[in-house]
């Protein structure tokens, strides 16, 4: 559900905790690729290598969205204080539509993690040169 930010000090923590969670998920997302290369190191079956190009692809694609997002959040208080203005003139359609973008990149980030977890662990139960 998305959060509706009632003042303008509301609307900028809000701005912050988005701000943060991009961060967090950008370190997740270079732990993950770490973890994609210590595997890619080890003699793996062709199906394997490719579910870790797949997952590279992924990741890539989940940082491209990051920055895209990162860029559209305003950091200086005047572009704040615009938006939150333009916001407030048309019934938050634009602070609506920037919690819809956060939340539904956070599901599928979440998706993806959970997937990358079950891929992860799968790899480290196979033996060495399976």
């Amino acid at each position: 559900m998305p959060m509706e930010s009632s003042t303008i000090e509301q609307f900028q923590e809000e701005l912050q905790l988005w701000k943060h969670e991009l961060s967090s998920i950008k370190q997740q997302i270079r732990h993950f690729e770490q973890q994609l290369e210590e595997m890619a190191t080890q003699k793996l079956p062709r199906n394997l290598l490719a579910q870790i190009e797949h997952f590279q692809n992924l990741f890539i694609c989940h940082k491209e969205v990051i920055d895209t997002l990162r860029h559209d959040l305003p950091d200086s208080r005047q572009k704040v204080e615009n938006i939150f203005n333009v916001q407030r003139s048309v019934k938050n359609d634009s602070q609506h539509a920037l919690s819809e973008r956060m939340n539904t990149f956070k599901k599928i980030f979440n998706d993806v993690r959970d997937e990358f977890k079950n891929f992860s662990s799968s790899i480290s139960l196979q033996p060495v040169g399976a």
